[in-house]
């Protein structure tokens, strides 16, 4: 796929003197401790017995947000596809003019999938009685009906939700905000405005609530114990890194700096290579590697809950074709297979952890200083989330701008 970005909105790119920073041993923020994570974490698990431990992890889900449905590539004009996100059937389709849609996937008439029914490119056709319905939802024909017998069509329906289409994935609004100006902006990786782009997506699943599926995606301190390809780091690299992170938008930015020479990856691609990691709500890792400032590589990994214990991982690489236009036909499959294998790394430990967590409710030890303050902070920006859009109160991101220090 070959597309241009150009976004409604600029993106906020986080600079700053890293180096100096780190260099001086200075934090603008302040440092947590592990009894001050897991007393601030207890209380966001909710009222619990005496005797009882609980654990934030799989309480709730991140409210009035977007998630991401399926790439645009897989959803042809006049194509529609049924899934199910946050508990809930839902129907995404493209119309004959390209605009995609969403609408619960049920038929009000007598609860069968409309998304097993048919799709002419402006109206879904339910399976069982042949009911139709415009892409709003909206009930346009009941063909039992005879000439005298009338009926308000228009007060027969099947909710919608927003849908959006940015970078060329599918994204689809879970919330009570009814004005579209109201809508928070749909996620998507950064580094790409104005640019030309080709992308290729992943998809897997993992048998895990999307909290434990996140805590997993913003882990740094996994990397060389899990991803053990011969193209990657090993523990024998392991060494102590410090970075410096900023409050952004719904989330953090792990300011630009130079990527870890460990890996034959970017031993390979020279010392003019360049990365910004960031996460946004309700789940999304976004990166971008650049070369002499200009976008190579950019990625975004999306979770979308299926149910409490099921999420959905897409991860979508995009690459810039004027820097690996000589490489243009081997791209593809490249990426594909990196990225396959470092994820289903990632899903062999949420299956393992999967199986624990059916048989048991282990007290864990969640998080540590500082490898596992982004875990902590994800959970107080999910509580501040899910409170101001209650509330009707604006968001106020409750990250601290910090320099954090692990080994990996």
């Amino acid at each position: 796929m070959n597309s241009t970005f150009t976004p409604s909105t600029s993106q906020n790119t986080a600079q700053g003197s890293q180096q100096k920073a780190i260099a001086s041993g200075a934090s603008a923020g302040e440092d947590f401790d592990a009894e001050e994570m897991s007393a601030e974490l207890s209380q966001l698990a909710g009222p619990k017995s005496d005797n009882q431990w609980q654990s934030p992890y799989g309480k709730t889900v991140t409210n009035n947000m977007w998630y991401y449905a399926v790439p645009g590539e897989k959803l042809k004009a006049g194509q529609m596809v049924g899934k199910t996100m946050l508990g809930q059937p839902v129907l995404v389709g493209r119309d004959k003019d390209g605009k995609v849609f969403a609408m619960r996937d049920i038929c009000p008439h007598q609860a069968v999938k409309l998304s097993a029914g048919s799709f002419d490119g402006k109206e879904v056709e339910c399976p069982f009685h042949g009911w139709r319905f415009d892409t709003a939802g909206v009930c346009t024909d009941v063909p039992s009906l005879c000439s005298n017998q009338k009926i308000n069509l228009n007060k027969i329906c099947t909710r919608n939700f927003f849908c959006r289409e940015v970078l060329g994935s599918v994204w689809v609004y879970f919330g009570n905000v009814s004005d579209e100006k109201d809508l928070p902006e749909v996620p998507h990786a950064p580094g790409l405005d104005g640019l030309t782009y080709n992308k290729t997506t992943t998809t897997l699943l993992l048998p895990t609530h999307i909290d434990y599926a996140v805590a997993a995606l913003i882990d740094t301190a996994h990397v060389p114990f899990v991803h053990k390809s011969w193209w990657w780091r090993s523990r024998k690299s392991m060494t102590e890194k410090a970075k410096k992170y900023v409050p952004e938008g719904t989330g953090w930015t792990m300011v630009k700096h130079a990527p870890s020479r460990h890996s034959i990856v970017f031993k390979l691609i020279g010392k003019y290579i360049e990365t910004e990691i960031s996460f946004r709500l309700p789940g999304c890792r976004r990166e971008y590697l650049s070369f002499h400032n200009r976008t190579m590589l950019a990625g975004i990994t999306t979770l979308t809950p299926i149910d409490d214990t099921h999420t959905e991982l897409n991860h979508t690489t995009y690459w810039t074709p004027g820097l690996l236009k000589p490489f243009r036909p081997i791209v593809t499959p490249i990426v594909d297979y990196f990225v396959s294998t470092f994820l289903k790394q990632d899903q062999a430990l949420a299956i393992m952890q999967s199986e624990i967590l059916g048989m048991c409710t282990p007290k864990l030890i969640m998080t540590i200083k500082d490898a596992g303050t982004p875990g902590h902070w994800y959970f107080l920006l999910k509580k501040e989330w899910n409170d101001s859009s209650e509330k009707g109160r604006d968001f106020k991101n409750p990250v601290k701008e910090s320099i954090l220090r692990w080994r990996t």
